[in-house]
């Protein structure tokens, strides 16, 4: 029955559009609770707080931007060794890695924008879009398997701090534990699972899954990107006026979910989601609204807008350098992904059992 009901959804619903209903339902929700949050901020005090802020901690999370976006670059280094693409230096990678993520955070639409900047970077290397969208999904899966080992861990061991998020909903410290611990085991047998080899697709869209150790070394990668950037927001926070004595691991928990659920409504730069998570779990932490309002808008500006406005410079230069008409070369680099990802679908279509004769 199970078989049937999943069957029923993927051809006549559609898990696109279920997935899309849900992201737009959520972030309806976000914009609802951020809009009832910022009636009762004191913006002047926002403003005091950015003021007071002083060189020394500006220049310390800048510091951690950079690191951040420095383990990123690991991200399309490993993922090109992964689709054996050693030809592609790194940096090549770090340029890809870099504009891509930049670009694609505050644009929305993760997936294809990143795809798309990818492709226009990698294209002198003779790269094809499905050796793209493969490279997407490899530094994707390192992405979210830090995601879920900092989250696994922060739940397990600092559930009270995700609480106020999902209290609402009836949902407790234990609840939220167990979760942790749901978690935990799954990347646990994530691990067992690769630690044969593991491939799965078909023709140009076979992917090799990484081994267990490199799988590990993945986790890696993602728990330090997310620590770089948790520490951005940290520094920030405990800059402001009256900051409490409050913990980085808490606050670390907190960003990362407030990331993920910013990302799960696919709004541009997370927008909405990210804020709305933050003025609900951070207070009960001791943080003033207002201290956590002057804290996201720096957040935002180092970490989205200027590395945004850097990457796009950086990508026009380096096309115009090229010797491309950098217009026809990116109307080719969105042609050449979605007819990439029409033949992904085509391709898992086919790999289908049709009705029994």
């Amino acid at each position: 029955m199970f078989q049937t009901l999943v069957t029923f959804v993927r051809d006549r619903v559609g898990f696109k559009r279920i997935v899309l209903g849900v992201s737009l339902a959520m972030l309806a929700i976000a914009i609802y609770v951020l809009v009832h949050k910022l009636k009762n901020i004191n913006w002047s005090k926002v403003f005091t707080a950015i003021t007071e802020i002083g060189p020394g901690t500006l220049i310390i999370a800048g510091l951690f931007t950079a690191a951040a976006y420095l383990t990123l670059t690991v991200y399309d280094y490993f993922a090109t060794r992964t689709i054996g693409r050693e030809d592609i230096p790194y940096p090549a990678c770090a340029i890809g890695s870099f504009t891509s993520y930049s670009i694609a955070h505050n644009l929305g639409a993760t997936v294809f924008t990143a795809a798309v900047v990818r492709y226009l970077v990698y294209s002198r290397y003779k790269i094809t879009a499905p050796e793209v969208v493969k490279l997407c999904f490899i530094a994707g899966l390192t992405f979210w398997l830090g995601n879920a080992t900092v989250l696994g861990l922060g739940f397990v061991l600092e559930p009270e701090v995700v609480t106020p998020v999902v209290e609402a909903f009836g949902i407790g410290g234990s609840t939220v534990r167990m979760v942790g611990f749901g978690i935990l085991v799954a990347l646990v047998g994530w691990l067992i699972f690769v630690s044969q080899p593991r491939k799965f697709g078909r023709g140009a869209w076979v992917i090799k899954l990484p081994s267990a150790k490199l799988t590990a070394l993945q986790m890696v990668i993602g728990i330090v990107d997310l620590a770089c950037c948790a520490a951005i927001l940290y520094v920030l926070l405990m800059a402001m006026p009256h900051a409490p004595d409050a913990s980085f691991q808490a606050v670390a928990v907190i960003f990362c979910a407030s990331m993920l659920l910013g990302f799960a409504t696919h709004a541009p730069g997370a927008a909405g989601a990210f804020e709305a998570t933050l003025l609900i779990a951070l207070p009960p932490l001791g943080f003033a609204p207002e201290s956590v309002v002057a804290a996201f808008i720096l957040f935002r500006l180092y970490y989205f807008i200027a590395p945004f406005l850097l990457a796009l410079s950086l990508l026009a230069v380096r096309e115009l350098t090229s010797g491309n008409r950098s217009l026809d070369h990116l109307k080719e680099s969105m042609a050449a992904i979605r007819a990439a990802e029409a033949s992904h679908e085509a391709a898992k279509h086919a790999a289908k059992p049709g009705p029994a004769e």
